[in-house]
């Protein structure tokens, strides 16, 4: 009895020795969790959270346009004979786009044109990669220092090292060698308009079609002002190729006379031939030749066109080929500047019907455009346009379609 009291006793020590340890490690993880929760802020679960998630771009940032060729050079110095096309096509996958990447500096005079020496690179526009002139070794392009002389003429700073000639005369942006002839030579007239200029009557041997060029050529006219005048035919009637609607005649060039002699008392006065590219004939017409400004008419921007509807090749210009063009050929197009037609719009040519497939049970459908090149049009009329065929995939006729590229 005395061995059974004392191991009850003994449990009864234990059971308060275990009691009192789990009351403090009570205690002790209480305190413990309250310090943590004092300096904790309470969080909402995650799916109770509205709050969008943000992401911040730098600033710096630039967005390469994707029209950017990926062997684009880091900059390019402008050479004498370039062609504004010919630097497009050295950054940009479409030329056609040029006019949306460059920047015109306005640190520099004539900002808009580009002349032999600038040196074209790369800056940051509202975080778009872009083109711009940032350096030149012209003269022309002297930076303006914002002083004046005492006459009131600004000062530019220019650099001790740039060339002493200056290069006056802005890169065309297409070989102006090329569509100068079109611009001065062949044009797009009214009905009748040869009524209202002078005329070939004959020439000096007596006979009616002049091919040696060695004879005075005799012209009837009100007056002769001028030294030099273009000689003119008209041709037969352009029409629409859709709607068969006329939209001009053609005077195509076939020579230029030099006046030699003024007029007798009927009118009639006397030439000499400079040039000849086909034979004289009576009633050809006579009109001043046109002086150009060399490279100032050919500084427009290649563009997307903005026209609502597609144009169509109403026949390739040329002395001896007008049913078929390639690389460099002139085209006549059936939109004009009454469409929204400018010098600069490129436009992409495919052929002119759809290609058709047929199906292994009969059905037909539509292939995908067949595509001959890149035109950019370079003169406008009321409703027709001069283009220049850039790149020629295959040849090109009549009644082909020029569709956005």
């Amino acid at each position: 009895m005395f061995e059974t009291e004392i191991i009850t006793n003994l449990t009864k020590e234990r059971s308060i020795i275990v009691r009192n340890w789990l009351n403090s490690a009570l205690i002790l993880g209480t305190v413990a969790l309250t310090a943590c929760a004092n300096n904790q802020t309470y969080q909402r679960p995650a799916e109770t959270q509205s709050a969008p998630k943000q992401i911040n771009i730098p600033a710096t940032t630039v967005r390469v346009a994707p029209e950017y060729r990926t062997d684009a050079p880091d900059r390019y110095v402008v050479k004498k004979g370039d062609t504004l096309w010919s630097i497009a096509q050295r950054f940009l996958q479409s030329p056609a786009r040029w006019k949306e990447i460059w920047h015109a500096n306005p640190k520099l005079k004539n900002p808009h044109l580009i002349y032999p020496g600038d040196i074209i690179t790369y800056t940051n526009i509202g975080g778009m990669k872009k083109l711009q002139v940032g350096g030149s070794s012209n003269p022309i392009r002297g930076l303006n220092t914002g002083k004046k002389t005492t006459d009131g003429r600004p000062i530019y700073n220019l650099s001790p090292t740039v060339r002493t000639e200056t290069l006056a005369e802005p890169i065309p942006t297409v070989p102006k060698e090329i569509v100068y002839p079109f611009m001065t030579k062949n044009r797009v007239v009214e009905p009748g308009f040869s009524e209202d200029y002078a005329y070939i009557v004959g020439q000096s041997d007596g006979s009616y079609i002049s091919l040696s060029g060695r004879s005075e050529v005799y012209a009837k006219g009100e007056s002769f002002d001028d030294e030099y005048y273009d000689v003119f035919r008209e041709s037969a009637a352009i029409n629409d190729p859709i709607t068969n609607e006329p939209l001009g005649v053609e005077a195509t060039y076939v020579g230029q006379l030099r006046l030699v002699k003024e007029a007798n008392e009927d009118g009639i006065a006397s030439f000499m031939h400079v040039d000849s590219v086909n034979p004289l004939y009576p009633r050809d017409i006579l009109i001043p030749t046109q002086e150009i400004e060399i490279g100032g008419d050919l500084t427009f921007l290649p563009k997307i066109p903005d026209v609502d509807e597609d144009a169509m090749v109403i026949k390739p210009m040329g002395a001896f080929d007008t049913q078929s063009g390639t690389q460099f050929n002139t085209l006549l197009i059936n939109r004009g500047a009454g469409h929204g037609v400018v010098p600069g719009d490129v436009f992409k040519i495919v052929r002119a019907s759809a290609q058709m497939g047929t199906g292994r049970y009969g059905e037909q459908f539509k292939l995908p455009d067949y595509d001959l090149g890149i035109v950019i049009v370079y003169h406008t009329y009321d409703d027709v346009s001069y283009a220049l065929i850039m790149n020629a995939f295959d040849v090109i006729y009549p009644g082909d379609r020029l569709v956005a590229p």
